[in-house]
């Protein structure tokens, strides 16, 4: 791991020109090296288009890179920091030359605590989604390498327990342990930015699961962007752009939990399928539902999250949500603080309301605000004082965007009924905050 003490890397956002070709004219996803693609490019190419990529080369330095060991690795010992360096470069040529890769459970026993994790089973459902237990870190290890074993042994494809690690917060519970480096390509996350600061639930994730392994059909949470960063395995996925998933709905709207590709062409779906190797993450737009196999013993680093370039996406779906949950108690609009209940009941079905929205607003351009002013003392530098995941810092165009981004947001959210109907002010913290910028 880079030393916290090395220089902050710019992200040098300029102004968008005249686009490239952009990936969704030629309709392909691309696959595109770390080395040759910069910020600005994934800014405007991708990420403000809500178009997907694949960028490889992105988890060279990471420490979870001990996770895996080659077929030849012997010592799966506790290394040092110089043995993990010289470990991480085997792996990296471990991937060059075609030597598999397993699960390196001796190390994650030393390295990692025995933490209670949440586990699904992917044999089982339980109404809309996996069953879901809890277990101990090191015992999931030890069946889920029991397992292993055993269907080498036996020569058989299909696991035993098919036990799904998934959506687990150890950065949050690790905090000393920096296993991983955000790619720079995706530290512009207002949404962790703000909830790592308060020490509040964030949505970083690691995903662990055995051969078999998968997750349902589905699109992120808020509408969000995510991303997802292959460290060891193979994760076949099966992606389509917004709107293609209303093909498969049914004649109640409801969309299934499982797809395959049969199903798929019978709904003539456009859809995309992505294989994802070892020191690969695929970005995944807003909207754009997927499902996701282990094709291999995988382990993963997840993160969801927004930013100027999709915010506007998460506040049409919060309107939307709030509209649905409005309608579904109507016949108790008489009752004393109905916008209240219709914000709680909000929060517990979409994960957040109409004051956590605005609050995040604050938060972020709170922020930016104060980086500005202390740019404008600093003429010197290109870069803002404000530091992105310890590492990463903006220059001014991109400041000033996330600025402009939040203003123009806020003039949409003004005009709307249900922000000046909404208890907690909110009308009001909303036209301040716009004065302000």
């Amino acid at each position: 791991m880079e030393s916290d003490k090395a220089a902050p890397q710019i992200l040098a956002l300029q102004p968008q020109t005249n686009p490239q070709l952009l990936p969704h004219q030629d309709n392909i996803i691309q696959r595109c090296a770390a080395k040759e693609l910069s910020y600005n490019d994934f800014y405007w190419r991708f990420m403000h288009a809500n178009w997907p990529v694949i960028i490889t080369d992105v988890s060279n330095a990471w420490e979870c890179r001990n996770w895996a060991k080659c077929d030849s690795d012997n010592n799966t010992t506790k290394l040092d920091n110089e043995n993990a360096n010289n470990n991480n470069n085997n792996n990296n040529n471990a991937n060059e030359t075609g030597q598999e890769q397993h699960i390196n459970f001796d190390y994650l026993r030393s390295r990692i605590g025995n933490f209670a994790v949440p586990v699904a089973n992917c044999n089982a459902t339980y109404f809309d989604s996996h069953a879901k237990l809890e277990l101990k870190f090191h015992d999931y290890l030890e069946r889920w390498q029991r397992n292993a074993t055993d269907q080498r042994e036996t020569n058989c494809n299909v696991a035993k327990d098919n036990l799904y690690l998934k959506d687990w917060h150890l950065a949050a519970q690790m905090p000393t342990y920096e296993f991983y480096q955000v790619p720079k390509y995706f530290v512009s996350d207002w949404l962790n930015e703000q909830l790592i600061a308060e020490q509040r639930d964030d949505y970083r994730f690691v995903y662990m699961g055995p051969k078999g392994s998968w997750t349902s059909f589905h699109a992120d949470v808020f509408g969000s962007f995510s991303w997802s960063t292959n460290i060891v395995g193979h994760k076949k996925w099966l992606i389509m752009a917004p709107g293609e998933e209303r093909k498969l709905a049914d004649r109640l709207g409801n969309l299934p939990f499982s797809i395959d590709e049969n199903q798929l062409d019978e709904h003539q779906v456009h859809y995309f399928t992505i294989n994802q190797k070892a020191n690969e993450a695929v970005f995944v737009p807003s909207g754009w539902y997927h499902q996701v196999w282990n094709v291999s013993d995988t382990i993963s680093v997840n993160h969801n999250w927004f930013n100027a370039c999709n915010v506007a996406t998460v506040w049409r779906n919060l309107l939307s949500n709030w509209k649905a949950v409005r309608n579904e108690i109507a016949d108790c609009q008489q009752m004393d603080n109905f916008e209240a209940h219709c914000q709680t009941m909000l929060r517990a079905s979409f994960g957040i309301n109409y004051l956590d929205f605005v609050e995040l607003l604050e938060f972020i351009a709170t922020r930016r605000l104060a980086a500005a002013a202390l740019k404008d003392q600093q003429t010197t530098t290109t870069a803002t004082s404000l530091l992105l995941f310890n590492r990463y810092q903006m220059n001014d165009h991109h400041l000033q965007t996330d600025l402009e981004c939040i203003r123009q947001l806020l003039i949409d959210m003004l005009q709307e009924p249900s922000v000046l109907e909404c208890p907690a002010q909110l009308h009001e913290r909303c036209e301040h905050l716009k004065q302000q910028l």
